[in-house]
């Protein structure tokens, strides 16, 4: 009687564990494509001009687009340009004035350079000093394209006469 309780028990796992590998089978997994865990920097362009330092000013170009898994180039809606304000975009590289995956992602850039940053959220507005535009989740992963146009040391910047 042992026997046949062991060979039972011993049938129903085999039963149980090929149930499961059933089950497993048609859940579907994770797309391709999903969402960033880690910064992706693409160089383009490695530029040949100075390089951006720690509290030095740089002056950028950038568009910055909401990660899309499904789109070909991962851009969803664009959401920044920094052309829309008339000018390149001049901040203090080094001192969080820019969201975290943008500096990261500008680490060792010379000017000139381009680069695209596939940005995830924890380097996002998630973790920035910066609210995201309206609408937008503060936790969307990004893309951005971005081109280093200057680099200027702060000790030679012109101070206002008084």
């Amino acid at each position: 009687m042992s026997d046949l309780r062991t060979t039972a028990r011993r049938i129903g796992r085999k039963a149980l564990g090929y149930t499961f590998l059933g089950l497993c089978a048609a859940i579907p997994l994770a797309p391709a494509h999903c969402a960033p865990v880690e910064l992706e920097v693409i160089e383009h362009t490695p530029g040949d001009g100075a390089e951006v330092r720690r509290g030095w000013f740089a002056t950028i170009r950038y568009t910055g687009w909401i990660y899309d898994e499904k789109a070909a180039d991962r851009k969803g809606a664009q959401f920044i340009n920094s052309d829309d304000k008339g000018r390149p975009v001049t901040f203090v590289y080094g001192y969080k004035r820019a969201l975290p995956g943008m500096e990261k992602g500008m680490e060792g850039m010379k000017v000139g350079a381009r680069r695209t940053l596939v940005i995830p959220p924890k380097l996002g507005f998630a973790s920035a000093r910066q609210n995201p535009p309206d609408g937008m989740p503060r936790d969307a992963a990004l893309v951005i394209e971005l081109e280093l146009l200057d680099v200027v040391p702060q000790s030679n910047v012109n101070r206002p006469v008084e």
